[in-house]
């Protein structure tokens, strides 16, 4: 190839990684300087430096040939990614329509897990022919690369309509959630569980001209995404592409008995079905854990979660409801037939009841409106966690008040009889005939209070006088996640020639997949998305000779001697602070002991960059905030390890033969945003 075409081959590549927001302007410049040298190719130059994954090429490559990537097709534009493939907008080009095309990622085909999934959903989808479940069209294999043809939906998902944090009118949802129902009634006649339904699988297009589905205010519902659907006769499936100890799903819909990998039907579907419908009455979503184990003790009690929603149900609204979500599946609707018919039945006119009226709230949202996609998730041990709505807000804890001194004080002078002596606030008669007496014993007691006020002043001071004023924490909307590990390999990690040590992808205590240090030592950086503020989110299981575990942020760390923010774990403590090397000494900002048996299990940390402040938690307290203007601007995540003690041991990590004691997995990045008044456009 001339150079002349190779700068334009590289330029559009840029361009368009540009025009889809896979790299910031400013990244793109320093990726347009070695254009034109020998050897040097963009997308690999992008990928070492850690600013696109192998998926994000393919995608650029894709849009850049269009009628190279599957046969009789043509590429128009890129409308989004799941967990095993990317979605185009595609021109059938004998029939001249438009289509969806799914294509399972070259990166992936080589799981034969992922494309066997991959094929189950075609086929899954060719036994169904209903108005409300996308159609399939074609399916085959170009050059080692899956591809599906599918019904091509233009309207928004359910998810985009509650994006806002904001239900819909209820006489809507109901017309919803009796579509999704019609059409998981036919799968089920098929013998499918979709084992995914969720508002973003819903997808909404404008019903016909005089048909009764334009009663729904956008229209007739269909149910996409196949790619988790499992068929209840095991005999016609290889089987369930999953083992006894995994989950599927998308945790915070999917049923109870999901979370054990016991026997499903279509009853898994339903509870999902009553969780989406959850969401789109009252703009969130019902259960918040931020882990598996908090997920499902949460919906073991949903009665629990039906505090300050900002809507009222009717009773016959709420009962329906509350059945879609028991926790029994022997308890929810017995078929799909009754559910249509409870909901035929409604009465959207019903005097509401005080037991099924909900108080106006101001709801903060920690989960994203638009959830994850279907993951592999572990199967951890109940984890006796709140929600994470119940995040710490922005306020420090707050200092000790003249009212808690008074009680103070109060509690140490005694009330009542003590030991036989009169109370010192109940004086003798002689002294309650003595003003003078009353007086001054009101003086020196005045005088202590005092006294002691200005001692917690004191140590008030000391204590907190080295934190740095803090900015609001106001940043709480998810808008959007990414997951930055995708469970089975480094990709996205190592950049920059910055890793140090031996790591790799190993089977944590838990059999799921962790990434962990092989050596002693060790540090593997994960470049961050450009985003303004955002959370990411990370699971760390520190095992007892674990040694110290850093978890770095704020920083690219090219430059090893660079300032960064760290939370380092070490010696029974959660230290939050800053440092200039990975195995440095830490300037610490705020200290925490360490929740009770730590070390015997996943724990979740989320690090939050707000308008002004640095925010680190620990799973729902938090450790404390750094200013901003403290630390680089530089994004990127960095875990660190050093003084592990390397068990002996006959597994292995990567052909190494010792047995990592810290393991880092779930690693997340969630874009935040400001809540949306009610009043306000968003």
């Amino acid at each position: 190839m001339s150079t002349e075409r190779m700068i334009q081959k590289s330029t559009q590549f840029i361009d368009k990684c540009v025009e889809l927001n896979f790299v910031s302007a400013q990244d793109a410049e320093m990726l347009r300087k070695p254009i034109g040298k020998e050897g040097h190719v963009v997308a690999q130059d992008a990928l070492q430096r850690g600013l696109l994954a192998p998926s994000d090429i393919e995608i650029v490559q894709s849009l850049l040939r269009p009628l190279e990537v599957v046969p009789g097709y043509e590429i128009l534009d890129f409308v989004g990614r799941g967990g095993m493939g990317v979605v185009y907008r595609a021109r059938q080009l004998n029939l001249e329509r438009v289509v969806a095309l799914k294509t399972v990622l070259v990166s992936s085909v080589g799981d034969s897990n992922t494309a066997a999934r991959f094929e189950l959903e075609a086929k899954a989808l060719a036994r169904l022919q209903h108005p409300n479940i996308v159609q399939a069209l074609n399916f085959g294999k170009h050059e080692g690369r899956f591809y599906f043809a599918m019904e091509f939906i233009s309207g928004p998902s359910c998810e985009q309509l509650v994006a806002s944090g904001f239900g819909l009118p209820k006489s809507q949802v109901w017309q919803i959630v009796r579509q999704v129902a019609s059409g998981l009634l036919h799968a089920s006649r098929q013998g499918l569980i979709h084992r995914d339904i969720k508002p973003a699988n819903l997808l909404l297009m404008p019903a016909p001209e005089g048909s009764l589905a334009a009663t729904v205010n956008n229209g007739i519902v269909k149910i996409a995404d196949f790619g988790l659907a499992m068929f209840t006769d095991h005999a016609q499936q290889d089987n369930r592409l999953t083992t006894a100890d995994k989950i599927i799903g998308s945790p915070a819909f999917m049923s109870p008995e999901q979370f054990s990998g016991g026997e499903l039907d279509y009853r898994a579907d339903m509870y999902s079905l009553g969780a989406t419908a959850w969401n789109l009455l009252f703009g969130e979503i019902p259960f918040k854990g931020s882990s598996i184990g908090a997920l499902y003790k949460q919906k073991q009690n949903p009665s629990e979660i039906a505090q300050n929603l900002p809507t009222t149900l009717t009773d016959s609204q709420w009962r329906l409801l509350m059945g879609l979500l028991d926790p029994d599946r022997e308890r929810r609707p017995s078929s799909y037939e009754m559910l249509i018919d409870a909901i035929d039945q409604l009465d959207a006119g019903e005097t509401t009841s005080q037991t099924a009226e909900f108080s106006l709230g101001d709801i903060v949202v920690n989960v994203p409106a638009i959830s994850e996609e279907p993951t592999v998730e572990r199967d951890r041990e109940t984890e006796e966690q709140s929600s994470p709505a119940n995040l710490p807000t922005a306020e420090y804890p707050k200092r000790t008040s003249w009212e808690s001194v008074s009680g103070v004080a109060k509690g140490k002078i005694g009330v009542g009889e003590t030991q036989g002596k009169p109370s010192l606030l109940r004086p003798s008669a002689e002294a309650k005939k003595s003003g003078s007496v009353r007086g001054s014993w009101n003086r020196r007691v005045a005088f202590g209070l005092v006294a002691l006020f200005a001692l917690f002043v004191l140590v008030g001071g000391i204590k907190w006088g080295r934190r740095p004023t803090r900015g609001p924490r106001e940043l709480n909307r998810v808008i959007s996640n990414e997951p930055l590990y995708d469970g089975k390999s480094l990709t996205g990690w190592r950049v920059d020639g910055s890793m140090d040590g031996a790591w790799n992808t190993v089977e944590a205590p838990d059999s799921s997949e962790a990434i962990a240090c092989t050596d002693n030592t060790g540090a593997i950086t994960r470049r961050l998305p450009k985003t303004d503020f955002f959370r990411v989110s990370l699971f760390v299981w520190v095992q007892d000779g674990g040694g110290v575990v850093d978890i770095d942020f704020a920083n690219d760390f090219a430059l090893q001697a660079d300032v960064r923010g760290t939370l380092r774990i070490d010696a029974g403590e959660a230290i939050l602070g800053t440092k200039n090397g990975d195995y440095d000494e830490v300037s610490v900002y705020n200290r925490v002991p360490l929740p009770p048996r730590f070390s015997e299990r996943y724990h979740v940390v989320y690090i939050e960059r707000q308008k002004t402040d640095w925010y680190v938690f620990l799973e729902q307290d938090l450790i404390g905030t750094i200013p901003i203007s403290q630390l680089p601007e530089s994004s990127a995540i960095r875990v660190v390890v050093h003084g592990s003690d390397l068990e002996a041991g006959s597994e292995s990590a990567g052909g190494s033969d010792v047995v990592p004691r810290v393991f880092f997995s779930d690693f997340q990045l969630s874009k935040l945003a400001e809540e949306v008044s009610a009043d306000e456009p968003e």
